[in-house]
This record gives structure tokens, sequence and C-alpha cells, in this order.
């Protein structure tokens, strides 16, 4: 587990989060303020100091909890959004922490722990996706996250957890 999902388990605990729209009231109790905002080019959402800027024509309220736990990932683990730093290795840093970000939402959204359990009684994507709330694009991105990480875990970690590429 990396640090970007530790952080959403604690987020989760520390504010009871049962369900996607339960973001709005952690963002309340984090102090960080959310507006719909008429964002341009290829924004859906952005940071300015203690404020998520989300894109008012995006109307699945879905994806709306999944930008908001996004850019809290952001806001909890970096600085907010930034421009570009590139480091010395010309790996652009800010690719490292998108991936953080997204790891913080799935891991806030859908844990690992819940989803391996529904996947061992043999629920379905749509069930899963259903149960969490969580939109297709979402659903998609956090299943590819899982395998990666399933696929990184030791040959003995993966034995407890049955991996198929069926899911």
């Amino acid at each position: 587990m990396n640090t970007a999902q530790e952080r959403a388990r604690e987020v989760r605990r520390r504010h009871a989060l049962r369900h996607a729209g339960d973001i709005e009231r952690v963002l309340e109790k984090e102090k960080v303020e959310f507006v719909r905002f008429p964002l341009a080019g290829r924004l859906d959402e952005v940071i300015v100091l203690n404020t998520i800027g989300v894109r008012d024509s995006i109307e699945d309220v879905r994806q709306v909890y999944e930008l908001l736990a996004h850019a809290l990932g952001h806001y909890l683990l970096h600085a907010g959004n930034q421009i570009e730093f590139i480091l010395a290795t010309n790996l652009p840093l800010s690719d490292q922490w998108e991936r953080q970000a997204w790891d913080f939402a799935f891991e806030l959204l859908m844990p690992a722990s819940k989803v391996k359990a529904r996947l061992r009684e043999g629920w379905s994507e749509s069930d899963l996706q259903d149960d969490f709330e969580v939109s297709d694009e979402f659903l998609r991105r956090r299943m590819d996250a899982f395998r990666r990480d399933a696929r990184m875990q030791p040959r003995t970690a993966l034995r407890e957890y049955e991996y198929s590429d069926d899911w």
C-alpha cells in the first residue's frame, strides 16, 4: 500500500465515509470549499488555496464526487495542482502527483479491501459500480490500478487474493 492509499484510508476512517456523496461532508470537515466553475480547456478540476473548483458543465454527480476525491488527494498530499515541474530525470513530477491523487481517490471511494471482498463473492463490475456509486470511467481506471497493484504484490500475497484478468 502506498502513501496515497494509506492517507485515503485515514481520511475514510476519520470522517466515516461510507458513500461517494459523503465527500462533500469530508471537504467541509477538512475546511475545503467546493464550487462549480466554468473551466475551459482540458481541466475538469482545479485547486486554489483551500477551494476546489469543478467544471460546471459536468452533470453526472458521480463524476463530480470522483473529481472532488482526486482534488482532495492533491490538497492533502501535495501543495495542490502544480504547473509541470520536471525532475532531473526528465520525468514530470506532475505525472507522479496525478497518479498519487488518483490512488487516493480510488482508495477513498472504492477501498481495495472492499473491492477484493466483493470480487471474492462473485460481484460483477456492474454490481461494483452501483454499490460504490462511481462512473464507468472511474470503475475502469480503479480496476486498472487494482490490477497494477496486484502485479506489484509478492507472489505469496497474490495467493491470498485470486487475481484474474477477467475483471
